[in-house]
Order: structure tokens, then sequence, then C-alpha cells
């Protein structure tokens, strides 16, 4: 059975083993639908349990929280609080309104931590495509002063670890149209927007970990770029490591089988899911 929920501290159990599920909880109560998030709870309850959010893709401009349902309930099968979120989308959601939304997200699922069972200081944010430069973007900026919501929940502090799926980490680096509209203009028009819009600028000492994970056919998500991110990271003295899928692509990858192709992302690879939950168990725990 599933409620969709008004009143977000309302939990609705399913069956015994299947998780508990919150669905179109409002973190931000001004944007309607496109800023509510989906929760998904181990069976059995618990309480300060590690925790993920999820950040879907689709150029900031299409997509939704369901994207990534599949994978949230096959975290809280694992154990983890799985949340999947809304953010505004483009042209709403122009940057930093996107960015601000993703932050406000981290920052009410750290105020509603006792409610939820998870432990605030173990949460981590996933994401792919777009989702992935917004989970990197999180990872390393969320205290950035463009980046902090102006939401009831307001400030948050980093995330606890990232997942960060075939995102750009370096908007700069080569011009889109699908860039250039996520930003407002083109690097000519707001040059301040690609510097701090770019994960990769704000590297410094003391981030959260951070695993990166790509196709090795994956053209759209620039691999040079996250091989450039990585390595920034880890001068500065930073836990960050890179996974690329063996003959994947941005949205065709070999199928569980391995007979053959199917419509999926790279982060959904058997081979990156299993090193995700590692990373998972490494950096926020079991």
């Amino acid at each position: 059975m599933v409620r969709r929920a008004v009143v977000p501290l309302v939990l609705v159990l399913t069956g015994c083993s299947a998780p508990e599920e919150i669905l179109d909880v409002s973190y931000d109560d001004r944007f309607g639908a496109a800023t509510t998030l989906d929760l998904y709870l181990p069976a059995g309850g618990g309480d300060a349990r590690p925790a993920v959010m999820f950040i879907h893709g689709g150029g900031w401009r299409i997509g939704s929280k369901e994207d990534y349902t599949r994978a949230a309930k096959r975290l809280a099968g694992s154990g983890f609080v799985a949340a999947t979120i809304n953010y505004r989308l483009v042209p709403d959601g122009e940057y930093p309104a996107a960015v601000q939304d993703c932050v406000c997200a981290l920052s009410f699922l750290r105020a509603n931590a006792d409610a939820y069972g998870l432990a605030p200081d173990r949460v981590a944010v996933w994401g792919y495509s777009a989702g992935g430069h917004l989970a990197s973007i999180v990872g390393d900026a969320a205290d950035h002063p463009e980046h902090v919501p102006d939401c009831a929940s307001g400030a948050t502090g980093l995330p606890a670890a990232v997942v960060s799926g075939a995102g750009r980490q370096d908007l700069a680096a080569e011009e889109h149209w699908w860039i250039t509209d996520f930003l407002g203009g083109t690097p000519d028009e707001v040059p301040e927007r690609y510097e701090t819009a770019s994960p990769i600028t704000h590297v410094r000492p003391g981030l959260p970990p951070y695993l990166f994970v790509v196709g090795e056919d994956d053209a759209p998500a620039d691999q040079d770029g996250i091989e450039e991110m990585q390595d920034a990271l880890q001068a500065e003295g930073n836990d960050a490591s890179l996974l690329v899928v063996s003959g994947g692509g941005h949205l065709l990858n070999p199928s569980v089988d391995g007979g053959g192709w199917e419509l999926s992302t790279s982060d959904q690879d058997p081979t990156a899911w299993i090193a995700s939950l590692d990373f998972l168990d490494r950096t926020i725990g079991k």
C-alpha cells in the first residue's frame, strides 16, 4: 500500500520486506510539485541510519524524482534511507535556482532526521547527468553564497559523500545550448555564472569523498573534465575515485545479463551499483 503524503511526518507501512514509502513530501511549499521528494525507509524501523538523496538528470529541463524510484527502493532494501527529489527545471530552474533547491532538500532531510530515522551527518547525494553536476556542486559548494537557499529549512553543510554519474564538472569547457539555457547566457554574457556553477571551481581541502561513474563511450559527459575534477580533488588531499563502465554510454549500456544493450544510465550498471554500494558503506556506513 502506498500513500501520497501531504504532511511529511506521516509514515505508511507496506509489506514486511518492502520499504516504507512517503511520497510527494514538500520540502519547499512555495513551488508546488517542483519541490517535492519521495522517501523510502528500510522495513523494520530504526534510527540514525545512513541516507542517500538522489538527484535526477535531464539536462536541467526534464525528468523527475520517479527516475530514481527503482534505485531508491533497492537502497532501502540494503538498509539506507533513500530520497528522490524534484527540483525546479529550466526556465524556472535557471541557475542558481536548481542548485538552491537541491541544497534546500538536503537541509530539509537533516531537519527532519528524527522523523525519518536518518543520521543528519551521514547523508550522501547521488545524481546522474545534470543530476551528477548538481550532486557535485552540492558536494563542494552547498555553502557558497549563491547556493544558500532562502527556503524554510535554510542553509546546511556539505553532504557526507557524493556519487556523481556522468555530470559536467566544468561548464565553461565546451559550449552547448542546454548549458546556455541553464545558466541564462553564453560564457561571454554571464562568465561569473559559468565559474560559480562549475564544481571544479570550488575544489579545496576538506571536501567529502567523491565517486565518479561514467560510461567508456559517453561523449556528452565530457570524461576528460571528470578526470580533471578527480585530479583536482586528489591534489587538495580529498578522497576521489573514478569508475569507467566498460562499453557504457550515456543512456545505452550493457544489459544485466551481458547479452545485449538496454536503455539505462551507467550508474545503474551492475558493476557501478556494486562499486557505489561499497563506496557508501565505506563513507557513510552500512
